[in-house]
């Protein structure tokens, strides 16, 4: 996603980089250490369950994490950095290799044979560090199918994730400058005792409140409380921001840092995980330690108990492959030695893709694009900011709407795009687990109880090209929550420095596109409104006419939103799965997969909040395992 050009938040702010003691250590003395629990991966995941783990001071945990520690650092701290650019690839944050693995993915058919990048966060944070900054949770029939039809029991149910929801939060209700009223019901819907902390936003431009009341107008509900359950409808979005520090909060600020001096807690960053050590006794496959690579130099760090790879769902699969653990086909076609055949391993990737589209609007509307053309807007802001924390430099998404589809076209019109959707998926080839998926989501999509698109907004332009000057925008942004099309990740070399193979098959599915047109038709009905007054669509998306023509459009202007899941999922072994309710990989006596990999399908919102729970739990999990004291 590309926005138009505004602020360098590390040109703004400045003092707020500050220091933590943390027990760091240098890569040999991290392989001389004695550690219970080894977790590759210092990012969303995997701070939360090392920082869980290590409130009882008898175990030890040491974090491999390949990216740097940055404490205070503004361009993540700030929060408009999640949506001012400050390169040519994405975000001040995305694209940037400071911050970004840079993946892409292999060329996709269904984007007219382009490839895309794929951002995830390397730093300490992980990509709880470069994402937008959305705190939002699913459905409660999402999470309940992976109680059910998945077989993991009412732990992972929506019952059996909020009490994990709550613990990851310290929220803090609107304000009343929130354009939108919010349920009484709400708060006891939140925590107020976690690490992370939740708030909503301090600015809204002068778009966003004619845009809520012409969603309404237009046959969409307005729902005060999207986080008990029914996320659907024109909603409030909780983001995670210090609402008295006015920064990011994240798992590297609000998990690490507060405990970055525990003796029994430490990072070792730098450092990329390349192997899994392995030990076979009879039948039983043991992990005994992590090999790493610093500077060119191998490593290998042992531990007691288990090894919890919190690497994400495109490095995970890929560290077990090269661990040889996975489909011993593709293995052997890189001669890397089979400890487990396990086929499951990188398949069933998911993915939110997105599309959207700017719309101008008359001089004098407030966006966010006024601090690239008002001088006399961005001091202003500058030194609110300094000040008092607040103002558009802490901008973050206000409004956004998950909807079903029959509120978009009716009943009817859902109907007969379900029938061809479901003709389509009859002669389409499936495995064990997207049978059972598809079933599920046809389910969904007739019942219309879970979203199937996000229907956004955010108030700045540039999606289809450069901003003008002096001119205000805003982008109408639509995520695709439940697509049929799955992909992979994989090794493609025996080298454990180089990339995965990346491959989303995004819009293998045709519904996948045509669901996306009738989105934008609505979008246009939406923003050119009397009730909004005065917006304009722009030429690439107005000269749009015809459902050719906005098939074309769809597949040359959509991107990754960046919520890939599912490529360890939380499925029996005979659907394909990796891991079991409890998180263990099947075949393995002492190897967790703590990470979005193991969503057995996907979720109607952004994947960040429910990342945390599952970490919250999975530690829960480890600690009845080998009764650790609970704190």
């Amino acid at each position: 996603m590309r926005f138009a050009a505004q602020v360098s938040a590390a040109t703004l702010v400045l003092g707020l980089s500050r220091t933590a003691a943390a027990v760091e250590a240098t890569a040999s003395d991290f392989a001389s250490q004695k550690f219970d629990f080894v977790v590759v991966g210092g990012g969303t995941a995997g701070l939360t369950v090392a920082v869980r783990l290590t409130e009882d001071p008898n175990i030890r945990v040491g974090v491999i994490e390949a990216g740097q520690y940055r404490p205070g650092d503004p361009v993540i701290e700030v929060p408009q950095s999640a949506v001012a650019p400050g390169n040519p690839n994405g975000t001040a944050l995305a694209g940037n290799p400071t911050y970004d693995w840079l993946f892409t993915s292999t060329p996709q058919p269904g984007f007219n044979g382009a490839s895309i990048p794929l951002p995830r966060g390397k730093v300490v944070g992980g990509s709880s560090a470069i994402n937008e900054i959305v705190w939002q949770r699913g459905a409660k029939a999402e999470y309940d199918l992976w109680s059910t039809t998945f077989g993991n029991g009412p732990r992972w149910s929506f019952s059996g994730l909020l009490p994990y929801f709550r613990k990851a939060e310290n929220w803090t209700p609107p304000g009343s400058n929130l354009p939108l009223q919010v349920s009484p019901s709400l708060a006891s819907a939140h925590g107020t005792q976690g690490q992370i902390s939740v708030s909503y936003t301090s600015f809204t431009s002068s778009v966003e409140k004619p845009l809520i009341q012409a969603a309404v107008q237009l046959g969409l509900k307005y729902n005060g409380n999207p986080d008990l359950g029914d996320p659907t409808g024109v909603a409030p979005i909780g983001r995670n921001v210090d609402p008295v520090k006015g920064i990011r909060s994240y798992a590297g600020n609000s998990y690490y840092e507060p405990n970055a001096a525990r003796k029994n807690l430490v990072l070792l960053t730098g450092a990329q995980a390349t192997k899994i050590v392995f030990k076979t006794t009879g039948k039983n496959i043991s992990a005994t330690g992590v090999q790493y690579v610093v500077g060119g130099t191998t490593y290998t760090v042992n531990a007691t108990k288990e090894v919890i790879v919190s690497a994400g769902t495109f490095q995970t699969p890929h560290l077990l492959e090269l661990s040889g653990v996975g489909n011993k086909t593709i293995l052997a076609q890189y001669n890397i030695p089979s400890v487990l055949d396990l086929p499951g391993v990188g398949q069933n990737l998911m993915d939110h893709p997105f599309t959207g589209s700017d719309f101008s609007f008359p001089p004098g509307t407030l966006t966010l694009d006024s601090l690239r053309f008002n001088a006399t807007f961005r001091t202003e802001q500058q030194n609110l900011y300094t000040s008092q924390h607040k103002g558009a430099l802490t901008y973050t998404p206000a409004i956004n709407s998950p909807v079903t589809l029959q509120s978009l076209v009716g009943t009817a019109e859902t109907n007969a795009m379900m029938k061809n959707l479901t003709a389509f998926l009859s002669t389409f080839p499936q495995t064990p687990l997207q049978k059972v998926q598809y079933q599920a989501q046809l389910d969904m999509l007739k019942a219309g109880d879970a979203p199937f698109l996000v229907m956004g907004e955010l108030p700045t332009g540039g999606f289809l090209g450069p901003a003008d000057f002096n001119t205000s925008y805003t982008t109408a942004v639509i995520m695709q929550v439940h697509p049929f099309s799955r992909g992979s990740v994989h090794i493609g070399s025996s080298d454990p420095l180089a990339a995965p193979i990346i491959n989303p098959h995004y819009f293998e599915v045709p519904f996948e596109v045509d669901i996306y047109v009738k989105a934008l038709q609505w979008t246009q009905r939406w923003f050119t409104s009397k009730t909004v007054g005065g917006a304009v669509h722009l030429p690439a998306a107005s000269d749009v006419k015809t459902d050719a023509q906005w098939d074309t459009y769809v597949r040359t202007h959509t991107q990754s939103v960046n919520h890939p899941i599912g490529t360890s999922a939380m499925v029996p072994l005979s659907m394909g799965g990796v891991v079991d309710s409890n998180l263990k990989v099947y075949g393995l006596q002492n190897v967790r997969v703590i990470d979005a990999g193991i969503f057995p399908l996907t979720i109607g919102t952004v994947i960040q909040q429910t990342v945390y729970a599952i970490a919250e739990q999975g530690a829960d999990i480890i600690k009845e395992a080998w009764n650790i004291k609970a704190y």
